[in-house]
């Protein structure tokens, strides 16, 4: 639900594009349908969201490197596009989203904390 939310505030605050004439509506669409995915991969444990505000692979499974990839190759496109909105820098909007994710994901998710230590919630 908060992975939602991120995205419309991230497609309706960018109206620029990006490399290869890529729009937000295009990471958008792309986030929204690997979504389930990447729910169904924190609940079973195999990623967790780390400090910079990108997923990891925790544990070997079938297809995660993949989905990891992908979801972190738009997470960073759509970071670059708010610093660049904000005057802000890509890490910093990754760290931001790092601590909003923390404080909103439910139980049984893998953090990992300002310090690089990973704790489930």
């Amino acid at each position: 639900m908060n992975l939602r939310f991120f995205i419309l505030l991230c497609t309706l605050c960018l109206g620029t594009t990006v490399a290869l004439a890529e729009t937000p509506a295009d990471i958008q669409h792309r986030m929204a349908q690997r979504l389930s995915v990447v729910d169904d991969l924190k609940a079973k444990e195999v990623i967790g969201e780390n400090n910079r505000g990108f997923i990891e692979v925790r544990k070997a499974a079938p297809g995660a490197d993949s989905v990891v990839s992908d979801e972190n190759r738009d997470r960073e496109a759509v970071y670059a596009l708010i610093a660049q909105k904000t005057s802000a820098t890509s890490d910093t909007v990754g760290q931001a989203r790092a601590k909003q994710i923390a404080t909103n994901s439910r139980s049984g998710v893998w953090l990992q904390d300002e310090a690089g230590k990973w704790y489930k919630k």
